[in-house]
């Protein structure tokens, strides 16, 4: 742990012990997998916990326990349902075995931006199709990191035989796939270990959202950027569901007011922020490359990843539909039907 991450873990923490000692009802301890940096934290989330706190009046308080001190991505979910923590953010790729319906955010070539797919994702929740996959915890919101890209090292990768025999990091089984299906070897890693492994050499490069190039300054050790929407990463958040339903009423009022679509909007707006800033950022080093794939290669790549989508289809307890009904909700945010 470097110091200045330590003093600021160390600010952090003592920052939301102040703040909850001035509550007057109950801890909510909520767990969030990465320090307190970066424009999903900052801008997004942080504020979400300003605005709950202040609408519940002290009745209780949201207490941040940042850089995994009591959950990472790893384990968040797991420590949410066992009432380590209270409240917790996951992402869904470490433990997206059980979340297949909500896998369908990582098919290849459905979407072009993050509002297309974070806004169709929960409506399907909230119509129904993929619920049963929430049923354990209280959820209070699904987002989108689009669009996952192929980031490269060494290597300018403009065609499927570029990409033969690369070793790419992917998380989740469907952009793994995705990643098999174009010829590359993925590799599974922590995201927190992954500017390590390409500065080492373990891995060529990665399967990622563009947000996570600033935050983890990818950018640093990746030099070639392919603009494809290959899939999309997904996360969310969430409550033990006795710790939802022992809240006072002002707290559980405060926490219904801001979740639900309204937070699922606003942290589709500090994401597709975040990714321009990434973009930008990236693109301001020295030795980068935006590649965009020629018409007929484009072509040659979504013919390739075209199985991906099939399994993912048989795969699924009623997987045609929820496709069906995940497409249409994408044309409907694509045409302008907010």
């Amino acid at each position: 742990m470097t110091k200045l991450f330590a003093c600021a873990l160390a600010a952090a923490v003592a920052i939301a012990s102040v703040s909850a000692a001035r509550a007057e009802g109950p801890e909510i301890k909520f767990a969030w997998p990465t320090p307190p940096f970066g424009a999903l934290y900052q801008n997004g989330f942080a504020k979400w916990v300003e605005d709950v706190n202040r609408e519940a009046a002290g009745s209780a308080e949201i207490k941040v326990f940042p850089g995994g001190v009591i959950g990472n991505f790893g384990n968040v979910y797991d420590r949410v349902l066992n009432s380590v923590a209270d409240l917790g953010f996951g992402i869904h790729g470490p433990i997206s075995s059980q979340f297949p319906k909500t896998n369908i955010v990582t098919l290849p070539f459905e979407t072009k931006n993050g509002e297309e797919a974070g806004l169709a994702i929960w409506r399907l929740y909230e119509k129904g199709l993929i619920a049963d996959e929430y049923s354990k915890i209280h959820l209070l919101e699904l987002n989108v990191f689009p669009n996952v890209m192929i980031h490269t090292k060494d290597k300018a990768v403009r065609t499927l035989d570029d990409l033969k025999g690369l070793k790419i990091s992917a998380e989740g089984r469907f952009i793994s796939m995705t990643v098999t299906r174009l010829g590359a070897a993925p590799i599974t890693g922590n995201v927190a270990e992954l500017y390590q492994s390409l500065q080492r050499g373990t891995i060529d490069g990665i399967a990622i959202a563009w947000i996570a190039l600033e935050t983890f300054k990818l950018y640093e050790q990746t030099h070639y950027h392919v603009e494809a929407p290959l899939a999309n990463d997904d996360g969310f958040l969430f409550m033990n569901k006795d710790s939802y339903a022992k809240l006072p009423t002002k707290m559980k009022a405060a926490v219904d007011k801001y979740s639900g679509e309204a937070l699922v909007r606003r942290i589709i707006k500090v994401v597709a922020d975040a990714t321009e800033s990434s973009r930008k950022v990236t693109m301001a080093n020295a030795n980068q490359t935006m590649i965009n794939l020629e018409p007929a290669e484009e072509a040659r790549w979504r013919a390739a990843v075209a199985p991906v989508t099939e399994e993912w289809v048989k795969s699924v307890p009623n997987g045609a539909a929820i496709l069906a009904a995940y497409r249409e909700e994408v044309k409907k945010v694509r045409g302008g039907g907010m």
